[in-house]
């Protein structure tokens, strides 16, 4: 158990001590601050401070304290003038003050006094707004809705603009950038390895947020709903929040701000096209002498937004904006079926006919007995990717002191799109991604008073993700036949397909639904120069799975003339396959900030997080930061963070526990029926699911009375038949082991700390560094609590298993011996003869073998069972199983709080915010650097060690840990005389990164899990990737695999050198003006200018191969161009 005591005293102490002198930082909306003074420096008390919303008319009043100073809070970013005015002064007043979310602007003001005709006003233009924001205590950086619409974004998803930002990472095993090559099945990493890492934290927990309500899938750690890029104003990036307002993140918040109506009516139509033929190909599809895959992609939509005017009834200006956008997304493919279908036919069952002639001289299935003739079906289907992405915002003022937002969101997301030149599935098996999700919220700002504001948000999401056919509640047919073209087996699926697609984790078979509710609530309370900021954060998330692997029925048929005469020769259907999560997750806070001198602003918070589908309640994040201007200029600051953060749970890992561990998993078999095919049982059994054949069962009772119904039928059956014959319940298997968490899971948490300084340059560069520590802690690992007990005196199992031969009964009462001994280590079998099932035998087993086969030796039972050898690990693991805990199964998994990551890095960024150069030139940079090194025990929630529970080992790389990063981005605007033409680069640069190697899933230390690893006899730092068609930087010879039973090889986790990473992509526009609020941009967007061969193992997991070493399978995209263009009016 943890002990959180001196954690939890600080967190008290730190409100008793600092709650009376505190002010808050906001993260979603602006606060201003400054002084106003004489000429001669003295103060002016009473001053009038006005801040007006320049698009929308909105406007905010305060006047200064004793001191002169003044603070507004709860401002909405956006475009600002602010007015300073006092009798017997001249009003000043600043125009064009451009702010962000976040921002925590200090603006001075110096007033002259006025004239005797009339005030004196000075105006103050942009090039005077401060480019360094002195009181800021996170650390984070926001992309501008300039950035949003320059920067090439080849996926035009807004989050990916994350990385262009220093700190940031993808995530392990990402395939994000990577080319789609021909007759390949390119894998995706698993749902749970999140989007991209800040500082360090695991790229599964990022909180994000859309106008600062939740936009995440608590299930898979990725976004809920992903709005059009054009319907974005900001992407605020917190990588440090040390800030108490925001939590459910030890990672890091990414909030996404839409934009909002103003008092102008705005428009914009706009278009993006792609096409194959102006594309280069892949680096592997051109080295397989493969064309370029067919793409064809149309991407139209619009934005609108204005006042809300009804005429004659109501006029909205300076009082309700409305703002909508719409985006369709249209990727075009088609799926080539290419199979063969019966030429008789099934009374209960019809199929379509033949349609192509046959590909040669007799068209028969040879599986079949006689030879039944088949036809060939060739047809080519529409399979397209489409998306609807909808989203609309209404801004009300009710009152001069209350607002409100009302927004919603809408996705509609339908993926079709096949991997491979052609299927042996017809149409109605042909499996999609489809995504539908809604969001409605609504955002309610009160101004009681001067010194208090309120702000409360609600929302309610529905987010159901699926992968299924059209008909998810079909019975799935399998009918195998020859085919005679290739002679090779296949088999036509048609009715419905619940298979998952092997390499794609995303590809498993399931629908689900996940409801939220959300509610928050801020309260600010300006108190003196202080201000206090308290609040909470409420959301009830029920997420409910349906794993669809063989739920609907499959019936299976072994040959066509089988299928004709409706011969089933195996039927199987899963029964409890729902797991259902409900979680409540509450967040207390109190976050404070106050200014200790003129130019020091210190922040003390804490906040209190709970989520209920963990028993963990003592998860306290106090908070420390502040903000320091050395030389009072307001172009220098010093910062200092320091805090505890929580991640959110991740309800796939629970809820998969709790749905084994319940017993409530039945599994139907007809191949659990008997010894084999030509059993009594079996045969009756499958003939009466035959005579209801296509219909399937609602119940584990109706298919129990259809097996009863069969059982009385079956001839001189062998071995009992009843109600439970065929049924499995709760079994582990490799493939379903049972799982639990621990009575004492804890929610992953991270100690962090940051120190960094930032320094205008000149009149626009910005430069800034940051170092950031993150310590990450109780990160979920898997262990298998059902391992068997290691006998005292044995170093391993090799030693015991060599010292205690294996006596094994057979059938008749005689004993077969096996014998371990360290023989070959090239002998490929691993069993040596001489065991026999009907006398007493021996024979050896060779624990050095190459042999990864783990078939169990059996002895024969008549009907249940036939005689079997068994493979070396299989025999070990029988020799063995007496010591389990639970000798009536084998593996059994256990989610604990064991894990632990560690994160370092110096990020170094300069940026220039666009200004004008002079005879028509334009620029912006931003360029970040990060030196970092990121070090793990486990790739995510459920990773196992490869010695079981012994995660110190695993200790090593990350494998997004690439030590240097650099992304450059910017605009460049050219002349008249150069075309006017706007250039926008983005280059990206990783060095190498680390992979992992193993051994295939092979279980040679006899633990039930795949991790295991290799001896290796060479150097570490020869262990490189290898170019295809180079020589491997290590012989094979290097590498040996340790003897069954041995603990582990001596390979360290992720001692493999991968290949660096390099981008770069270029947009370029022009602007054609035909009005002041009428104009065109075209566009085109070219990624990857040089068509760089970029090599990436993706979502590959390495293993050992003897003469093929470490050579990647992908490569980063090809040069890739993108016409578009905007009509702004």
């Amino acid at each position: 158990m943890k002990n959180r005591f001196g954690r939890l005293s600080l967190a008290i102490l730190s409100i008793i001590l600092f709650a009376l002198a505190a002010s808050a930082q906001d993260l979603d909306d602006v606060t201003l601050t400054g002084r106003v003074a004489d000429s001669n420096g003295l103060a002016i008390v009473g001053a009038t401070v006005k801040a007006t919303l320049v698009d929308t008319g909105a406007e905010r009043t305060v006047t200064t304290n004793d001191e002169g100073r003044f603070r507004l809070v709860e401002l909405k970013p956006g475009l600002y003038k602010v007015t300073v005015s006092q009798t017997g002064f001249g009003t000043k007043v600043r125009n064009d003050l451009q702010t962000l979310s976040g921002q925590n602007l200090q603006i001075d003001f110096q007033l002259a006094p006025a004239d005797v005709k009339a005030d004196a006003t000075v105006t103050v233009t942009e090039e005077d707004t401060p480019v360094v924001d002195v009181t800021r205590t996170v650390v984070g950086g926001t992309i501008s809705e300039r950035e949003i619409e320059e920067i090439p974004n080849n996926s035009r998803n807004p989050l990916d603009l994350v990385l262009t930002l220093g700190g940031t990472s993808e995530e392990s095993l990402s395939v994000n950038g990577l080319a789609d090559d021909r007759n390949v099945n390119n894998g995706t990493p698993p749902l749970e390895q999140g989007n991209f890492s800040l500082s360090g934290g695991t790229a599964y927990s990022n909180n994000l947020t859309i106008d600062g309500l939740d936009n995440n899938d608590d299930r898979s750690s990725r976004d809920r709903f992903q709005p059009s890029l054009e319907s974005i104003a900001e992407v605020q990036v917190i990588t440090n929040q040390f800030s108490a307002e925001y939590g459910r993140a030890s990672g890091g918040r990414i909030n996404l701000r839409t934009r909002a109506g103003t008092n102008r009516l705005r428009g914009r139509l706009f278009m993006f096209f792609r096409d194959d033929n102006l594309n280069a190909n892949t680096w592997y599809n051109n080295s397989r002498s493969f064309p370029r895959l067919p793409l064809t992609e149309y991407i139209p939509g619009f934005t609108l937004s204005g006042p809300v005017t009804i005429p004659f009834l109501y006029k909205g200006e300076n009082r309700t904006f409305f703002s909508v956008a719409y985006e369709y997304t249209n990727l075009q493919d088609t799926t080539f079926i290419d199979t063969f279908v019966p030429v008789g036919s099934n009374p209960r069952y019809a199929l379509p006919t033949g349609n192509a002639s046959c590909p040669v001289a007799s068209c028969v299935d040879a599986n079949s007995s006689p030879a039944t003739p088949i036809g060939a079906y060739n047809a080519q289907f529409s399979t397209p990717s489409l998306n609807h992405v909808f989203s609309a915002r209404v801004d009300h003022k009710l009152t001069s002191n209350n607002d409100m937002t009302f927004g919603w969101q809408l996705g509609r997301k339908n993926n079709q799109r096949t991997n491979g030149a052609s299927t042996t599935r017809l149409d109605d098996a042909l499996q999609a991604r489809k995504s539908d999700t809604d969001a409605y919220n609504f955002t309610d700002n009160h101004v009681f008073n001067a010194k208090a504001v309120n702000q409360f948000r609600m929302q309610y999401s529905v987010f159901e993700p699926r992968f299924q056919t059209n008909n998810p509640l079909d019975p799935v047919v399998l009918i195998g036949y020859r085919n005679p073209t290739t002679n090779g087996n296949q088999t036509l699926i048609t009715g419905n397909s619940t298979a998952a697609i092997t390499g794609d984790p995303t590809a498993f078979p399931q629908n689900r639904k996940e409801t939220r509710w959300q509610f928050q609530d801020s309260l600010t309370y300006i108190l003196g120069s202080n201000t206090l900021k308290t609040g909470f954060d409420i959301q009830n998330v029920n997420s409910k799975a349906d794993a669809l692997g063989d739920a609907t029925g499959t019936f299976s048929f072994a040959n066509i003339l089988s299928f004709q005469n409706n011969t089933m020769s195996r039927y199987l259907q899963n029964f409890g396959n729902r797991s259902d999560v409900v979680n409540t997750y509450w967040g207390l806070y109190l976050n404070d900030e106050f200014k200790a001198l003129s130019n020091l602003t210190v922040s003390y918070g804490v906040r209190y997080e709970r989520e209920t589908a963990v028993d963990d309640n003592n998860n306290f994040g106090p908070r420390f930061g502040i903000a320091w201007d050395p030389f009072k200029k307001g172009k220098d600051v010093i910062r200092f963070g320091a805090g505890i953060f929580y991640n959110r749970v991740l309800l796939r890992t629970v809820g998969d526990s709790i749905q084994n561990d319940g017993g409530n998993f039945v599994a139907f078999s007809t191949n659990n029926i008997g010894t084999g095919a030509t059993d009594s049982r079996r045969i009756a059994i499958l003939a009466a699911i035959a005579s209801r054949f296509p219909n399937t069962y609602a119940t584990i009772e109706d298919l129990q009375a259809v097996v009863l119904q069969g059982c009385a039928v079956a001839v001189a059956p062998l071995g009992p038949c009843n109600a439970n014959s065929g049924f499995a319940r709760n079994v582990s298997s490799a493939g379903n082991p049972l799982r639990s968490v621990d009575a004492d899971l804890k929610i992953p948490e991270s100690y962090q700390f940051n120190i960094g300084i930032e320094r205008e340059i000149g009149n626009a560069f910005v430069f800034e560094a940051n170092y950031t520590y993150n310590k990450t802690a109780y990160l979920w690992r898997d262990s298998n609590s059902n391992v068997p007990t290691l006998p005292s005196g044995f170093a391993d199992w090799t030693a015991f298993l060599v010292a205690n031969p294996f006596p094994f009964t057979n059938q008749n009462g005689t004993i077969r011996t096996y014998n371990f001994v360290l023989g070959s280590t090239t002998d490929a079998s691993g069993v040596g003869a001489g065991c026999s099932f009907t006398a007493t035998s021996s024979c050896n087993i060779n624990l050095n073998t190459t042999s990864s086969s783990t078939t169990a030796p059996a002895a024969a039972q008549t009907g249940n069972n036939n005689n079997s050898t068994g493979g070396p690990i299989g025999i070990a693991l029988a020799a063995i199983a007496r010591f389990r805990p639970d000798t009536s199964v084998s593996e059994t998994s256990r989610i604990g709080s064991r894990g632990n990551a560690l994160y370092q890095g110096m990020i170094l960024e300069l940026r220039r915010r666009y200004r004008k150069l002079g005879y028509g030139f334009g620029l912006s940079v931003r360029a970040a650097y990060t030196l970092s090194s990121t070090r793990d025990d486990g790739l995510n929630n459920t990773s196992n060690a490869e010695i079981n529970g012994d995660f110190s080992r695993e200790w090593a790389r990350n494998l997004q840990d690439r030590r240097h990063r650099l992304a450059f981005t910017g605009t460049f605007n050219t002349p008249w005389w150069v075309g006017k033409l706007k250039f926008s680069p983005l280059v990206r640069y990783g060095s190498a990164a680390p992979f992992n190697i193993g051994i295939g899933g092979s279980d040679r230390n006899l633990d039930d899990l795949g991790t295991d690893r290799l001896k290796f006899s060479g150097n570490l730092k020869d262990l490189k990737w290898t170019r295809p068609g180079s020589t491997a930087s290590v012989p094979a010879s290097a590498f040996s695999l340790q003897p069954i039973g041995a603990k582990g090889g001596n390979l360290p986790r992720n001692s493999g050198i991968g290949p660096s990473f390099y981008t770069f992509d270029i947009s370029v526009t022009r602007e054609w003006k035909f009005s002041e609020r009428m104009n065109l941009q075209p566009i085109i967007e070219i990624g990857n200018v040089f068509n760089a061969a970029v090599f990436s193992f993706g979502s590959s997991f390495i293993d050992f191969e003897s003469g093929i070493l470490f050579v990647p399978t992908r490569t980063y995209r090809q040069r890739q161009i993108r016409l578009g263009a905007r009509f702004n009016f």
